[in-house]
């Protein structure tokens, strides 16, 4: 048995060897090794030859992929026999061999095992010194780990950087991360690591890195990014500025230390630091590591479909203009609009006339007879931003496991809520067709399914507890659908009388419009109504739930007090402007004490469930992995055969992690793929 995860080494299989995967506990055998990749372990340095191997800097032949290099080696065997039968192969795939050839065969030499008939095992005296010295020399730091950490003190690179001109005010020792570096500080003096001590170290600099990187979990530590962020979150941290020094950096840190843990105290905030922010910190590591598999050939036919679909578009609406533009030029769009069909546009900004999102659906609002091709404009904007975002764009990201492993910020939003980057999956598209051909590339490891958690409404209902609303209250109480309420008050429609879609979609809007404290002005512009209109639908709302309006004006009343507002765990949120003589910034700050205490408290209750759910999967010893959080859903990565209890399971964690007056509800679903959740 061989245990490894190098596709190289496949090519050993035979009848006396296998290959243990222990991560999904099975043996590949010569016909598991046709099942994974649709050739036979012989084959394996001609189809590396062919598709390459990220890992390994393999180039393979630019534009075969698995499916193709399966097919051709199942048809030609070799990959010499491929190349002596060129003329047989389309022209597209004649002419990416031909091209490829110097690399198909450097692939080859590079991948093809050197065997050995006879080893002669010879007794050799190991020079520790030297082989440290050749260890160093060549950066193989992980290896030197592994052999010389374990007796050692810390290691550092030959040179010291600027040792002893480090003035610090501050005895802290502490571990700093930065741009991939490790710094090590201490006695007031700093280094360079090669590999990380944690002896008598507890103050750190982003440990959710340094977790990463030693995979060591610690009781008691203190992150002065997570630390900073909870004290002003709007401030997203102490961080690095693009211009300023190491040295610098590490002085600020040095020196704000002391300082932001006093007033992490003072503020009340060590509690949420200690219960949620710290043990989030390692869950997301985790999931960074772990990452989710894509299917590339899926992500390529959805591609290929969106092309088809941008290009009808493209087409329809430059017939209605007469005449072929840029439509990805705001310059030239905007000249079509405003010139081409003279419509009187509604912002400006410093560039021109604006043809943002909102800017059009406000024009379409307003020009009834170009409403349809502006819509289509709107389409196709979505639909170029899918094509280039979440086709080729992803699989840029995979690794040689099929993984992409996006970055969790857990200090991007002062809400506290989370954010992803490099590539954002929280952003995957959710509804309709087009989104479902995206999502089904979102493919689940062999023998696991995916099970997805999803709170329902759950700022509305935060809004409800919150404000002690009634009517509110009792309609989450009673499982009362709470658009289907607000339409039929908003607009007068009898009980008995069906809601349409449409109707439904503007009571949508006021609800969650009340959640983001949005005015009269800004519901008109999202919903395509007067400000008349609009400012009577949220009267009608408040008349429904007194509770609601009782709540915000006593919201903004404490946060002009205070300086702040405050979620159900304590979380904090400092708000500037409250008092501003400008209407427009007053406004603005308004509408953010309202729905900082929502949002904010939602984001504290996902983060609960994250912390409650990942820790029964490790007490029940369960075989899955929380894989993606997008914002108020939670997906697992589970072994197929026990997804029916750990459904029930996890929901019943997730509605029952805090205790409000209206129950917390949890929609869920399983699925191969993510195409097959929603």
């Amino acid at each position: 048995m061989i245990i490894t995860k190098d596709k190289d080494i496949y090519q050993l299989i035979n009848n006396k060897i296998k290959i243990y995967d222990d991560s999904k506990e099975e043996f590949i055998d010569r016909e598991g090794v046709n099942k994974k990749f649709g050739i036979y372990p012989e084959q394996i340095p001609d189809y590396l030859a062919l598709v390459g191997d990220t890992s390994d800097n393999i180039p393979g032949v630019k534009g075969i992929g698995p499916k193709n290099a399966s097919i051709l080696l199942n048809k030609y065997d070799t990959l010499d026999n491929i190349y002596s039968h060129l003329s047989e192969l389309n022209a597209s795939i004649r002419k990416k061999l031909e091209d490829g050839k110097d690399f198909a065969y450097l692939s080859r030499d590079l991948t093809r095992l050197n065997r050995v008939d006879e080893v002669k095992i010879e007794n050799i005296n190991i020079n520790e010194d030297e082989l440290k010295r050749v260890l160093n020399d060549l950066e193989l730091h992980s290896i030197y780990n592994r052999l010389f950490v374990q007796s050692e003190q810390m290691q550092y690179k030959s040179k010291i950087v600027n040792e002893g001109k480090l003035e610090l005010k501050s005895t802290f020792d502490m571990i700093v991360y930065n741009d991939g570096i490790f710094y090590e500080v201490r006695n007031g003096k700093y280094r360079e690591a090669n590999t990380i001590n944690l002896e008598n170290i507890k103050y750190f600099y982003d440990f959710k890195n340094i977790y990463k990187k030693i995979k060591l979990r610690l009781d008691e530590f203190y992150d002065l990014i997570l630390i900073s962020w909870l004290n002003d979150p709007d401030s997203k941290g102490i961080i690095k500025s693009r211009d300023e020094s190491i040295e610098s950096f590490i002085m600020k840190i040095a020196e704000r230390f002391p300082i932001e843990l006093e007033e992490l105290h003072n503020k009340g905030l060590y509690k949420v630091y200690n219960e949620i922010e710290k043990k989030i910190l390692y869950i997301l590591a985790d999931m960074e590591l772990i990452g989710v598999m894509v299917d590339s050939e899926k992500l390529k036919e959805a591609g290929v479909h969106l092309e088809k679909i941008r290009k009808d578009l493209e087409g329809e609406i430059l017939k209605y203009f007469g005449y072929s533009f840029n439509l990805n030029s705001p310059k030239q769009l905007s000249e079509a609009l405003f010139k081409r069909l003279d419509i009187k546009p509604v912002k400006k900004t410093k560039t021109g006339l604006s043809t943002s999102e909102d800017s059009l659906k406000e024009i379409g609002s307003l020009n009834i007879e170009h409403r349809d091709v502006i819509e289509k404009i709107l389409y196709y904007r979505e639909v170029n931003k899918l094509l280039t975002t979440y086709t080729t764009k992803l699989i840029e990201y995979m690794d040689d496991t099929k993984r992409i492993h996006t970055e969790y910020k857990q200090t991007g939003t002062a809400t506290g809520r989370l954010s992803s980057n490099n590539p954002n999956l929280q952003n995957i598209p959710q509804k309709g067709e087009l989104a479902k051909d995206i999502r089904a590339a979102f493919i689940s490891d062999e023998n696991c399914y995916f099970v997805s958690f999803d709170y329902s409404q759950i700022e509305l209902r935060v809004l409800a507890h919150l404000s002690m609303d009634e009517n509110l209250i009792d309609a989450f109480n009673n499982d009362l659908d709470i658009h289907d309420i607000t339409a039929r008050t908003i607009f007068n429609i009898r009980k008995d009388d069906i809601v349409s879609s449409a109707i439904r979609r503007v009571a949508k809007a006021v609800n969650f419009g009340i959640v983001y404290g949005l005015s009269p002005y800004g519901l008109s512009k999202g919903i395509g109504v007067s400000q008349q209109e609009a400012k009577l639908f949220i009267d009608k709302y408040f008349q429904k739930y007194p509770g609601v309006k009782e709540y915000i004006e006593k919201i903004k009343k404490e946060a002009k007090r205070t300086g702040y507002t405050e979620t159900i765990s304590g979380r904090k949120r400092y708000i500037k402007d409250l008092n501003s003589r400008n209407f427009v910034v007053r406004q603005r700050a308004e509408r953010i004490a309202i729905n900082a205490p929502l949002q904010g408290s939602a984001a504290d209750i996902i983060k609960m469930a994250m912390i409650k759910s990942t820790e029964y999967i490790k007490n029940e010893r369960i075989k899955g992995n929380l894989v993606l959080q997008i914002h108020d859903e939670l997906i697992f990565e589970v072994n197929k055969y026990i997804v029916k209890t750990f459904e029930n399971s996890v929901k019943e964690i997730m509605e029952n992690v805090v205790m409000l007056k209206v129950p917390l509800k949890v929609n869920s679903g399983t699925g191969e793929n993510l195409g097959e959740l929603k």
